[in-house]
C-alpha cells in the first residue's frame, strides 16, 4: 500500500508580515488541509513539525503546534531541515504501518526577524565568521566552482532569475514577480562575487500543511489525491574545505534513492516537469545536472517562479515548491498550468548545508 497526499493547505505568501502570528497561519493552513483532505482531526494519527528554535525565536518551539494543528496528545516529530525532509519521514511513518494519516507543517515568519543575515551567518563555523565577510560568500565559491566546471555562463545563472521572476507573475501567491533582464541581474549591487543582489531571494511569509494517508485512505476521502511515487535525501560533506563545490553531492544521492523508488532511469524523458530549489540561480543549474538532466533545454524548470518568484521561506521553501506541483497534477494552476502527470520536487536546506530531499509525485498510481 503506497502514501499519498489526501490534502495541502496554505496561508501567505507575501513578503512583509501577513498581519498574523506564526500560530495563526499555522492554524488557517491546516483547516484549509484538512478541508482539502475530506478528513476532521479525530482521524489524524500524528504530526511531522519542521522547524528551528532558532528562526522561530522560542524555546522549543514546536510545542505550540499541537492546537494550531487539532493533534493535542498525539504524537509529534520535529525535523530541522526543508519541509521536504519532513515529508519524507512522514512518508516512512506511515509505511511503518503504526499510522495511517499523519500531518506535515511548516512556516515561515520571516518579517519577525530583523537581522536575516545574522542567521545565517549563525549557521556557519565560528572561524568562518571572523573574517567580517558576507554569509552568501559561500555562495560565490559554489558559483565560481560551478561556472568553471559545467561550461555555462554568468549570463545562463542570470537567465535563471528571469525566468523564474517573469513566470511568478502569473502565480497568484507569488509575491516577487517581475519583468527583468539580465543586465538587471548582473549589474545589480555585488554581493559574493559573483552572486548579485538580484540573485538572492528575498523573504517572505507563509504557512503550508499537507494531510499524507495511505492510499486507500487518500481515494476514500481526499477530492483529488496525489501520489508519492519516490522519496530520497542525502547531504555532502559537512566540512566545507573537503565539500566539492561545483555539484551537489546531498541532490545526487536523494535523487538516487527516489528514482530507485519510482522505478525511473531516464528522468528527462520520464518526468514532466521539475520543482527545484533555485535560492540561488546557480544552485537550479547545479541541482538539475545532479538530478541527471543536464540539458535543460525544452524541460519544465519552476514554471510558477520557484523561490525567486515567491520568496525564501526558510524551512517551508520546498513545502511552496510541493504546493505548486500538486496544484499542477491536478490541473489547478492556473495561468502557470503545463502538461504534467509525474513531477520532482526538490528541497535544500540551504547554506552552509548540502543537505537535500527529493520527492516524487504522480496524477495516477502506475
Amino acid at each position: 500500500m503506497g502514501v499519498s497526499i489526501m490534502g495541502i493547505g496554505i496561508c501567505g505568501f507575501t513578503p512583509t508580515s501577513t498581519g498574523y502570528s506564526y500560530r495563526e497561519m499555522i492554524a488557517k493552513a491546516a483547516k484549509a488541509a484538512y478541508l482539502d483532505a475530506g478528513i476532521d482531526i479525530d482521524m489524524i494519527d500524528g504530526a511531522v513539525s519542521v522547524e528551528e528554535d532558532f528562526v522561530s525565536g522560542y524555546s522549543i518551539a514546536d510545542e505550540y503546534v499541537p492546537d494550531q494543528l487539532g493533534v493535542v496528545k498525539k504524537p509529534v516529530y520535529t525535523i530541522c531541515g526543508d519541509f521536504l525532509h519532513g515529508l519524507n519521514s512522514a512518508v516512512m511513518q506511515i509505511n511503518t504501518g503504526q499510522f495511517q494519516v499523519v500531518v506535515v507543517e511548516a512556516y515561515s515568519k520571516a518579517s519577525n526577524m530583523l537581522t536575516k543575515d545574522e542567521l545565517l551567518r549563525f549557521a556557519f563555523d565560528p572561524i568562518y565568521n571572523r573574517f567580517g565577510v558576507s554569509p552568501h560568500y559561500l555562495a560565490g565559491i559554489e558559483m565560481r566552482s560551478f561556472l568553471a566546471e559545467s561550461g555555462y555562463s554568468a549570463e545562463d545563472v542570470a537567465e535563471v532569475v528571469v525566468k523564474n521572476r517573469l513566470n511568478a507573475i502569473l502565480n497568484p501567491i507569488a509575491p516577487y514577480g517581475a519583468e527583468l533582464d539580465i543586465a538587471d541581474i548582473l549589474d545589480s549591487r555585488p554581493v559574493a562575487l559573483p552572486v548579485t543582489e538580484q540573485m538572492i531571494p528575498k523573504h517572505a511569509d507563509g504557512s503550508v500543511v499537507v494531510v499524507l494517508g495511505r492510499d486507500d485512505i487518500a481515494k476514500e476521502h481526499s477530492r483529488s489525491p496525489v501520489f508519492i511515487s519516490g522519496t530520497g535525501w542525502g547531504s555532502g560533506n559537512s566540512v566545507l574545505e573537503r565539500r566539492d563545490h561545483h555539484l551537489s553531492e546531498g541532490t545526487i544521492v536523494a535523487a538516487n534513492m527516489a528514482y530507485d523508488e519510482a522505478g525511473i532511469t531516464s528522468p528527462g524523458n520520464e518526468i514532466d516537469a521539475f520543482f527545484v530549489s533555485d535560492l540561488y540561480p546557480h544552485r537550479e543549474l547545479m541541482h538539475m545536472e545532479a538530478l541527471q538532466v543536464n540539458d535543460c533545454e525544452g524541460v519544465i524548470i519552476n514554471p510558477n517562479g520557484g523561490a525567486q518568484g515567491g520568496g525564501d521561506l526558510i524551512e517551508v521553501t520546498g513545502g511552496a515548491r510541493l504546493a505548486e506541483a500538486v496544484s499542477q497534477l491536478r490541473g489547478e494552476a492556473g495561468a502557470c498550468q503545463v502538461e504534467a502527470k509525474r513531477v520532482l520536487v526538490h528541497g535544500w536546506r540551504g547554506l552552509p548545508t548540502d543537505s537535500c530531499a527529493v520527492t516524487i509525485l504522480e496524477k495516477e498510481r502506475s
